[in-house]
């Protein structure tokens, strides 16, 4: 998947302009209700749950490799940021300190507690669902790796054919697997494919919404 192409093309099916409705349905869930929650968004893109979240006061980590989503994010939402690098993940930080949002622009494999850990919480919507099928252990493995220990994360997986994608079928079992969970994860929630998607061929392509506690 040529995703550089896509973000430069303006081609980004997967993004939402407003927040995820899922996302508010569930927010408590993945923050617990705490005040200042610091919550991880994993392969962010431009994801308008960032700014929600913070504006309520929780601090924000996502991590992101097209620099122009990173960007992106930034100004439309008209957040000054200050840069460095960040030689970990053969990128760079960008923050907003007066809103408490970082988002590292880099390599995710190379992201880890050595960066930032502790989170409280996670919303993974398009990341554990677009990587290469032979990567997602590597992918879940640092997630649990920042995680606070029995955090959890909501995370969106598709239903579909086994071989199609991205983005890749993901099943409870799958999910149980990968987070090394004792039981299988909770669904709270499932959704259709988006108008958008359902013009890509993913005509009857579901999704299911899963807490994870790992």
């Amino acid at each position: 998947m040529d995703w550089k192409g896509c973000w430069e093309k303006g081609t980004m099916p997967w993004h939402m302009e407003d927040v995820h409705p899922k996302f508010l349905l569930h927010i408590d869930k993945i923050t617990e209700k705490k005040n200042n929650a610091k919550i991880f968004f994993p392969l962010c893109g431009k994801a308008v749950e960032m700014f929600y979240l913070a504006k309520e006061g929780h601090t924000i980590v996502g991590v992101e490799y097209i620099e122009l989503g990173v960007k992106q994010f930034f100004d439309e939402n008209k957040l000054p940021y200050e840069t460095k690098h960040v030689p970990e993940i053969d990128g760079d930080l960008y923050e907003n300190e007066e809103n408490n949002i970082k988002i590292y622009c880099g390599d995710y494999f190379k992201f880890g507690p050595t960066l930032e850990t502790n989170f409280d919480g996670v919303w993974d919507r398009g990341g554990l669902e677009a990587v290469l099928i032979d990567e997602r252990g590597k992918y879940t493995d640092i997630m649990k790796s920042v995680m606070k220990r029995g955090a959890p994360c909501v995370t969106e997986v598709p239903d579909r054919p086994v071989g199609e994608g991205p983005p890749f079928n993901l099943t409870v079992d799958e999910i149980t697997h990968l987070y090394n969970l004792k039981t299988p994860p909770e669904k709270v929630d499932y959704d259709p494919a988006s108008e958008i998607l359902k013009s890509m061929n993913v005509d009857g392509m579901f999704y299911y919404y899963y807490k994870i506690n790992s």
